[in-house]
Formats: structure tokens, C-alpha cells, sequence
């Protein structure tokens, strides 16, 4: 799964909250999209997968990295992200790139990573949002994250739309921003969210239940939820 040019901007913009040293979970081995010419030093950058890991050293320098990827390199864990995972050890970071909307048993890449990553740690997903059309079995939306979050009791880091066609950036600034981009006809038609965040606790995954149905949304997002049908 590839670090696109909004990508890698994206993850530099959390540089400073990323645990220099620590250990690194992949949910999809990575590799350079390409779109973008590398400005840090590069082992090899004939090797998109290299460059990836170049890109990590220079971001935070993790100390091991474990990469589950049934179609990644020979360094990858060739293992069936629709089970429940055995591991050794708990990781500081884990990513999701862009991998969950290929796993059917999507909910269980999210218990997977809320599993595999220590309390204080980061867990970071991109994933489509609108278009990509049979790119993978799903879309994803806001309302997931912003719900996951909920009922993890996670720290919401940041939120992003992105579009790389454009290397466009919308950054969330809650959970009713993209129903208003929406409504104004304003949201990107080939586009990926960027989530980040942080584990505080240290329980049993939750599975969330969507807001509207919980009846936590404002009366404006209650209105939108109707109104964007």
C-alpha cells in the first residue's frame, strides 16, 4: 500500500507526536507511490518499498518494524488480516495503509490495530472515502472514525480529506465538517480520509454503533443525516 505525496505530508505533520524509536505495526507493507520526488536520503530509489522505509527513518526512526502483507516483500508476515492476529509484543505505532477496504472482515483490522498497539500509542488509517470505484470491497466515512474513537475512548490526533490527483488537503475540524462540505457540493470526488489517533486506555475493543442511531449528534447533524440521503 502506497505513501502518496499527501500522505507523507500528512505523517510529517505528525512529527512531533510520533515516538522516535518506536516500534511500527504495518496493516499493509508500504511502498513510495511515486508522486512525489523523495526529499530525504534514499537507500535505493529503484525500490519503491526501500524508499518507504527510508521515509520512516527519517520521520521517527523506529527501533523494529513488522509488516503483515500477504503480497508485500519477503520482510513482510504473510498472515490472513480477516482472523485475529497472534503477535509478540504490543506496537507504538501502527498504520493502516489503505488496506482495510480490501479485508472483507473489515472490523477486524480495527480490533487488530486497537490490539496490537500499547497504551499511548499512535494508530493511524487511510482509507477511501468517496470514488475509487471497485478499488476495494468499501468506502469508508467520517461517522466510523468519530464513533471508533467514541467507543475506544481514542484521542482524535488529526482528520484529513485527501485527494492526490490535486495533493489536496482538508483538514476536519469536527465531526460535522464533511457533512457541510457536502451540503455545498464541496467534497472531492476521488478522495481518501487520514485519520490519527491515540490509544488512552488500556480495555478490550469496542465495537462502535454509528452516532445518528445513538442519538449523539447535534440536531444540525441529525437534520444533514436525512437531508444527504
Amino acid at each position: 500500500m502506497a505513501i502518496s505525496g499527501t500522505i507523507a505530508r500528512l505523517l510529517t505533520s505528525l512529527k512531533p507526536v510520533l515516538p522516535k524509536g518506536g516500534t511500527l505495526l504495518e496493516i499493509g507493507e508500504a511502498n513510495w507511490y511515486g508522486d512525489v520526488v523523495p526529499d530525504f536520503p534514499c537507500s535505493n530509489l529503484d525500490n519503491s518499498h526501500a524508499v518507504a522505509k527510508d521515509f520512516y527513518a527519517e520521520l521517527f526512526a523506529p527501533s523494529r518494524i513488522l509488516s503483515i502483507d500477504d503480497g508485500g516483500t519477503d520482510l513482510a508476515l504473510r498472515k490472513d488480516l480477516n482472523r485475529p492476529l497472534e503477535l509478540d509484543e504490543q506496537f507504538d505505532v501502527s498504520i493502516n495503509h489503505g488496506t482495510a477496504e480490501h479485508i472483507f472482515n473489515v472490523a477486524q483490522v480495527f480490533r487488530t490495530m486497537h490490539d496490537w498497539t500499547s497504551t499511548g500509542g499512535m494508530m493511524v488509517h487511510e482509507s477511501p472515502f468517496t470514488g475509487w470505484i471497485d478499488h476495494g470491497f468499501y468506502c469508508l466515512h467520517p461517522t466510523l472514525f468519530y464513533d471508533l474513537a467514541a467507543a475506544n475512548c481514542y484521542e482524535i490526533v488529526t482528520i484529513a480529506i485527501e485527494e492526490i490527483k490535486r495533493q489536496a488537503i482538508i483538514r476536519l475540524d469536527n465531526r460535522y465538517h464533511a457533512t457541510e462540505l457536502a451540503a455545498a457540493g464541496n467534497l472531492p470526488n476521488n478522495s481518501h480520509l487520514f485519520v490519527a489517533f491515540r490509544k488512552l486506555v488500556d480495555k478490550p475493543f469496542r465495537i462502535p454503533r454509528q452516532g445518528y442511531y445513538s442519538r449523539r449528534l447535534s440536531d444540525a447533524g441529525m437534520k444533514a443525516w436525512g437531508e444527504l440521503r
